[in-house]
């Protein structure tokens, strides 16, 4: 079937890219992780050892920890490991909780792509301002935001065709168990 070929190739060059994309996003992250700390503890050995706090400590940290966030939630999300609740999900046929996911699925995309949209415009702002304490612009800071949407729209893309090959050929599917990775289609292994 043609729709089943289509969505399988466009899913697995999806698959590809969002998990080299949630690799390199993890690894900055912990770079970034990394830097907050050492941000951080030095900001505390100025401020009550020699009694002279870093004034751009307190921003540059809460603004790489926004980073942190940004860059491992495209992870989270293809690994299923985003707060949910499945009481209710667990007591449906396995079709029914498939179609609910991919209701969900369109839902967040639809809500991805609208923060998307407005998260432009929040970078577009952001270009007009200085930081407080540091010579550069807010929409450094602000980079991420749209560039964290982005990678996100594109697993949840990933995770709506997953989802509809589940339902159109749910045999494909039934071999996955169900702490494996959520990013895979139509079938096969990790």
């Amino acid at each position: 079937m043609f729709v089943r070929t289509f969505c399988q190739m466009v899913g697995n060059t999806l698959a590809v890219i969002n998990s080299a994309i949630s690799k390199t996003g993890v690894g900055i992250a912990s770079a970034f992780l990394l830097g907050m700390v050492t941000v951080v503890l030095a900001q505390v050995f100025f401020r009550y050892i020699l009694n002279d706090s870093l004034v751009w400590a307190e921003e540059l940290s809460k603004s790489m920890m926004v980073w942190v966030a940004f860059l491992v939630a495209p992870m989270a999300m293809r690994q299923g490991a985003n707060v949910r609740i499945e009481m209710l999900t667990e007591a449906l046929p396995a079709r029914l909780r498939i179609f609910l996911s991919l209701v969900i699925g369109v839902a967040v995309i639809w809500v991805l792509s609208i923060f998307l949209y407005e998260s432009i415009g929040f970078w577009e702002r952001g270009k007009q301002v200085s930081a407080a304490s540091l010579p550069v612009s807010m929409a450094v800071f602000y980079t991420i935001v749209p560039v964290g949407f982005t990678a996100l729209l594109m697993v949840g893309l990933e995770m709506v065709l997953r989802d509809f090959l589940s339902l159109i050929d749910p045999d494909k599917d039934s071999d996955k168990s169900e702490g494996e990775n959520r990013s895979v289609i139509g079938g096969g292994s990790k």
